[in-house]
C-alpha cells in the first residue's frame, strides 16, 4: 500500500467533505459518526441520513475524479482514515467489506437515479402532451423541483447505513 493511511480528527459539526468539492481521497470512519446532507448551510438543505464507524465516503471523488455529491459533518468527535488513490488498491485489498459496501452503494445509485430519469422523462411526455398552446407548456421551474427531487430520492436511496 505504499505509505501508511493518514489518521484525522474531526470536531462535532466540522464539514469533512464538502458537496461540490473534489478531492483526491476518501476516508473511512473509524470512530464516531458523520451525517450526510445535500445543500448544507443553504435554504433548501436536506438531511440524508447517518454514517456509522467502519463506513467509507468520498469516494466518488476520488474514483472519478467528479464533485462529491453531498457534505459529510462530523457529529460529535470521529476519527477518520484518510485513503489516497495511490493507496486505494492496498485499501480495497485489505478491507473487503469497504470495497463491496462502496460497489453495492454506486450500483445501486446508478439503478435509482436511471429509474428516477425514467419517471422524469416519462412525466414531461405526459406534460407535453397534454399542452395544446405554448402558454400551456409546463413550468421550467416545476420540473426543476422535480428533478431535484428525483435527485434526493436516488442519493437516499443508496445508503444501506441511514440511521
Amino acid at each position: 500500500m505504499g505509505k501508511k493511511p493518514l489518521m484525522s480528527i474531526f470536531r462535532d459539526n466540522e464539514v469533512m467533505l464538502r458537496e461540490g468539492d473534489t478531492t483526491e481521497e476518501m476516508l473511512k470512519i473509524l470512530s464516531g459518526k458523520a451525517a450526510l446532507y445535500l445543500n448544507f448551510g443553504k435554504e433548501n438543505e436536506y438531511f440524508i441520513g447517518v454514517l456509522s464507524e467502519g463506513k467509507c465516503f468520498g469516494e466518488v471523488s476520488l474514483l472519478a475524479g467528479k464533485p462529491s455529491p453531498y457534505t459529510v459533518v462530523a457529529v460529535g468527535e470521529v476519527m477518520a482514515m484518510r485513503v489516497t488513490s495511490e493507496q486505494f488498491e492496498g485499501f480495497v485489498h485489505d478491507n473487503t467489506k469497504n470495497a463491496v459496501d462502496i460497489m453495492k452503494n454506486m450500483a445501486l445509485r446508478i439503478v435509482m437515479l436511471n429509474a428516477n430519469l425514467n419517471l422524469l422523462a416519462d412525466e414531461l411526455s405526459e406534460n407535453s402532451k397534454d399542452a395544446e398552446k405554448p402558454e400551456q407548456a409546463p413550468n421550467y421551474t416545476d420540473i426543476t423541483r422535480k428533478i431535484r427531487m428525483y435527485q434526493i430520492a436516488g442519493l437516499a436511496g443508496s445508503f444501506n447505513d441511514i440511521v
